[in-house]
């Protein structure tokens, strides 16, 4: 006897039904799918339209109008182009962040160096005479040595 249901039974009629069904949901989901890609593509070009909003709602960031100066000082990029330039080969920095009124930055230094990582960081403090003291109070620089954080030195004005 095969598993095929008796001609006579209720369910032999949803056989070619089931069958017709799949390819009728797969129709209907990639049809819905398209819908939603127009959908989302149309906001996304909406949102490139629209007028910039302020910048002093972003979170821990200081406060920038570009009306008042339209290339406005950047602390971030200021301190990463200033260490990139004074880090020692093989060290790497983090981005920095803005953390309780001051610039943060974490220090990578390689497992073969070999010295106070502490000491290192305050070789690396911009000069007094430095153009990055006009707008930034404080860098605290934090080292990263041997897989482990150690104490930050603090580089102020």
């Amino acid at each position: 006897m095969g598993t095929r249901p008796p001609q006579g039974s209720a369910s032999a009629g949803r056989g070619p039904v089931r069958r017709r069904a799949g390819p009728a949901i797969v129709t209907r989901a990639l049809m819905r799918l398209t819908l939603v890609a127009a959908l989302v593509g149309a906001g996304g070009a909406m949102a490139q339209q629209s007028p910039m909003q302020s910048l002093e709602s972003l979170p821990a960031r200081p406060p920038v109008n570009p009306d008042v100066d339209p290339y406005p000082f950047d602390p971030f990029l200021s301190l990463r182009s200033y260490l990139r330039q004074r880090l020692p080969a093989g060290w790497w920095t983090r981005d920095p962040s803005y953390e309780a009124g001051a610039f943060v930055v974490v220090v990578h230094i390689p497992e073969s160096w070999r010295g106070n990582p502490t000491s290192a960081m305050l070789r690396l403090c911009p000069e007094p005479s430095s153009m990055l003291w006009e707008r930034i109070q404080v860098v605290e620089l934090r080292p990263f040595y041997h897989q482990a954080p150690w104490p930050a030195a603090t580089c102020r004005r």
